[in-house]
């Protein structure tokens, strides 16, 4: 149904560039702080495919872009990793994809011997929590108050996964 590939910049264009500076979409992300350019964003996907502990791939449905999914950074002493993803077409949005993404992501990092899984959710992206819980996570803590949110604190919640 869906696919996990590598993004490169052939992958990086107008499309793209309109999920990375829409507000609904990254409305839970940090990436609502920035004002991305093409630019910018071909520098973050060369600076990842040159990591050794980070890999960015693209979500895909039926051969076509419909967001992103990132291991890493990888703790390869301890042998852990943080998730962080997205779905960029918004009409996507709540259909699983997500989900199955995760499924994936965690195949690849038992294969690559990780041990543990995290990934940090704003506390009212109802959303991201259910995709995650779907795959095994569960909540390990909470950082109150931690991100400004339309003028009010919320809370960071903490989900972790054994592998």
């Amino acid at each position: 149904m869906i696919k996990l590939n590598k993004i490169t910049n052939k992958h990086v264009n107008k499309n793209y560039l309109k999920w990375m500076n829409d507000k609904v979409v990254h409305q839970y992300t940090e990436q609502r702080h920035i004002n991305h350019t093409l630019q910018k964003i071909q520098k973050f996907v060369s600076q990842k495919n040159k990591a050794k502990n980070e890999f960015l791939y693209g979500i895909f449905f039926n051969n076509r872009h419909i967001g992103n999914i990132k291991l890493g950074p990888i703790n390869f002493k301890h042998r852990y990793a943080v998730i962080s993803y997205f779905i960029g077409e918004k009409e996507l949005e709540g259909k699983g994809y997500a989900t199955l993404a995760i499924k994936k992501v965690i195949s690849i990092a038992k294969k690559m011997k990780i041990k543990k899984l995290k990934a940090g959710v704003y506390s009212m992206n109802i959303g991201s929590q259910k995709a995650l819980k779907k795959n095994g996570f569960n909540k390990e803590g909470l950082l109150k108050k931690l991100y400004l949110f339309k003028k009010k604190r919320i809370d960071c919640l903490l989900f972790g996964k054994m592998l």
